[in-house]
C-alpha cells in the first residue's frame, strides 16, 4: 500500500493512503490534499499514479509522477527544485511550502534488511528521507570563503574563529581568532556569545554581545554570513545566493582598545577637512560657468526611450527591447524605470488574457507573465493563480475528492488524544465523500475552530504588510482579553509569523494552549 506521510512545521503528521490515480495538492477548497499554509498556492502540485504497461514489457510496482503546477514557491524533491514532471520513488522527500512529505510503500517499509529481523511499518523513515531529515542543528555558510559548507552544532560548546584550533575554523580576515562561542542549552535552544571580536556579531542585522538564536536566523561574523538551519530541516541552495568573499585588512586590536586613538584621529580628520575645503575653494569653477553634462549610458537611454513608448494599451515592444538589449548582469535592471516597464507590460498582458476567448491563448498569456522573473512578485502570483483557476476549471468535481476510510479504521474517542510519532486521521463523517484537508497552526480549519469575521478574512487575504499590521492590531485586543475564537488565535499566530514578530507568536501560542479545544 502506497501512502504519503505529511509533516507540518510543528512536527504533526498526517498519513494519506494513495488509492486513487491522481491527486491535486494546494490551498484551494476541493483539492484532493489540501494544505492550508499561506506559502501554498491554491493549485500547487499534482501527483499521478502510473501503472506498469504489461504490453510494453514493463514490470514492477506502480510509479508516481509529481508535477509543479506553476506554483509561486515551487516544489522540491530531495532538496532540488522540480522544473518538470518528475518521477518519485519510495523514500523520496518532497517539500511544499512548510510541509515535508515522504512517499512510502508499506511493502518495502516492512521488508527486513538482509540477515536482519523484520521491523513493523512506520517505525523508521525510508533511507532517502532519513538521510535528509536526521541531520542535526547546523550553521550553513551563505557568504564567505566556503559558501554552502555546513557546520553541525553537536557539542555543548563550540568556539568559532579564525584560529586553526577553533571548533569551527573560518579562514577570513574579518573573523577574529576567537570570534564567538555557541552554547547548547538543551531543548534545541542555543545561545551565541561574542568573545570580544573586532567586527562584532550580528543576528538578523542587530548587533549583540549575547543572545539566543533560532532556526532561520541569519548570523554575521564580520563579512562572513551564516544561516542557522534546525534539526531535520533541509537547506535549499536554490532559495539563497551563495557568495565567496575576498579577505580584507582588519584592525588586529579589539574595539575596546581603540578608545585612546579617538582624539588624534579627530584632530587629523579636522586638518584634512580644512585642507580639502581650501583646495576646493581655489579650484572650483566660476559660478557663471554651466555645469558639465553627465554622460548618459546607452542602457539608460534605451530605458528612457522604452518607457516613453510603453503605454497602457501596448507595451510589448518596450518589453522585448529591454529584455534583449539589457544584460542580466546590468545594474539598470534594478532601476525604477526597468521595473515600471515590466509591471506595465504585465498589466497589459493580464488584461488581454482576461479578454481572450480562446482558452489556449489565454493560458499562454498567463504563462508568459508567471514565468518572466523580471516581473514583480505580485503580478507573477496573480498570473499563476489565474492559470491554476483556468487549469482546474475542467477537473473540479468528484475526481478531486477522496473517500474517508471505513468505519472500522476510524479512531475511537479514547484514542483521539495526540501521541508522538503517530499520524492524525480525518474525523469520521458517515457515508460522505470529502476532501482531505491538512491544517496547521496558521489555518482556521482545525477541530472546533470557531469563526473569523469578514473584515479579518479580507485583511488576511490581502497579504500586504499594511494589511497584516492592521489585522494584528484588530486581533490582539480580542485574543488577549479572552474573547477570540480558536480560529482568530491561529490567524494571529500566522500573521505574527509573516511579520517576523517572535514575541507575538509566543504570546498567542500561550493563549491557544489555554483554550479547551487545543488541549
Amino acid at each position: 500500500m502506497w501512502k504519503l506521510v505529511i509533516e507540518d512545521d510543528e512536527g504533526k503528521r498526517t498519513v494519506v493512503p494513495l488509492a486513487r490515480s491522481e491527486y491535486t495538492i494546494g490551498r484551494r477548497e476541493g483539492s484532493s490534499i489540501r494544505l492550508t499554509e499561506r506559502n501554498i498556492s491554491r493549485g500547487h502540485a499534482r501527483l499521478c499514479r502510473r501503472e506498469p504497461n504489461q504490453s510494453e514489457g514493463e514490470s514492477g510496482s506502480a510509479k508516481f509522477v509529481l508535477e509543479d503546477m506553476t506554483s509561486y514557491n515551487g516544489v522540491f524533491v530531495n532538496g532540488l527544485r522540480v522544473s518538470h514532471a518528475q518521477a518519485i520513488e519510495h523514500g523520496d522527500l518532497v517539500q511544499i511550502g512548510d510541509y515535508r512529505i515522504v512517499l512510502q510503500d508499506d511493502a518495502l517499509a516492512e521488508s527486513p534488511p538482509a540477515g536482519g529481523p523484520k521491523e513493523p511499518a512506520g517505525t523508521s523513515q525510508p533511507a532517502r528521507a532519513s538521510t535528509l531529515l536526521d541531520r542535526p542543528h547546523r550553521l550553513v555558510m551563505l557568504q564567505g570563503p566556503t559558501p554552502g559548507a555546513e557546520f553541525p552544532l553537536d557539542r555543548e560548546r563550540l568556539m568559532i574563529g579564525r584560529a586553526d584550533d577553533a571548533d569551527v575554523s573560518i579562514n577570513h580576515n574579518s573573523v577574529s581568532r576567537l570570534h564567538c562561542e555557541v552554547h547548547a542549552l538543551g531543548d534545541s535552544r542555543f545561545e551565541l556569545v561574542d568573545k570580544g571580536s573586532s567586527n562584532g556579531v550580528r543576528v538578523n542585522g542587530a548587533e549583540l554581545q549575547r543572545g539566543f538564536v533560532e532556526p532561520g536566523d541569519i548570523i554575521d561574523l564580520g563579512d562572513v554570513k551564516f544561516r542557522f538551519v534546525g534539526a531535520g530541516q533541509v537547506f535549499r541552495q536554490e532559495s539563497v545566493r551563495l557568495a565567496v568573499l575576498p579577505n580584507r585588512k582588519v584592525d588586529p586590536h579589539p574595539r575596546s582598545s581603540r578608545v585612546s586613538n579617538v582624539l588624534p584621529m579627530t584632530v587629523f580628520a579636522l586638518v584634512a577637512l580644512a585642507g580639502a575645503v581650501g583646495a576646493w575653494s581655489y579650484t572650483r569653477p566660476s559660478p557663471h560657468a554651466p555645469p558639465a553634462p553627465t554622460p548618459e549610458s546607452s542602457e539608460e537611454a534605451l530605458l528612457r526611450e522604452a518607457k516613453r513608448f510603453c503605454t497602457s494599451d501596448d507595451c510589448e515592444a518596450a518589453h522585448v527591447r529591454v529584455q534583449s538589449d539589457i544584460p542580466e548582469s546590468s545594474r539598470w535592471r534594478d532601476s525604477q524605470d526597468f521595473k515600471d516597464i515590466e509591471s506595465q507590460w504585465a498589466e497589459v498582458v493580464l488584461a488581454r488574457a482576461a479578454r481572450e476567448p480562446d482558452v489556449a491563448s489565454k493560458r499562454a498569456l498567463y504563462q508568459r507573465v508567471a514565468q518572466t522573473m523580471s516581473v514583480d512578485a505580485q503580478h507573477r502570483r496573480l498570473a499563476a493563480d489565474r492559470l491554476q483557476d483556468l487549469d482546474s476549471s475542467g477537473r473540479a468535481g468528484a475526481a478531486d475528492l477522496m473517500e474517508l476510510p471505513p468505519a472500522s479504521a476510524r479512531p475511537r474517542p479514547e484514542d483521539s488524544a495526540p501521541r508522538p510519532e503517530t499520524s492524525r486521521k480525518v474525523a469520521p463523517v458517515p457515508d460522505a465523500v470529502v476532501p482531505i484537508a491538512i491544517a496547521t497552526a496558521s489555518s482556521p480549519s482545525r477541530a472546533n475552530p470557531g469563526s473569523v469575521d469578514d473584515r479579518s478574512r479580507q485583511l488576511a487575504l490581502a497579504g500586504t504588510p499594511d494589511a497584516k499590521l492592521q489585522l494584528r492590531q484588530e486581533l490582539e485586543p480580542r485574543v488577549y482579553a479572552g474573547r477570540a475564537t480558536e480560529a482568530e488565535v491561529r490567524l494571529l499566530i500566522s500573521t505574527c509569523k509573516d511579520l517576523s514578530d517572535k514575541p507575538c507568536v509566543q504570546q498567542a501560542r500561550a493563549v491557544l494552549k489555554q483554550q479547551p479545544s487545543s488541549q
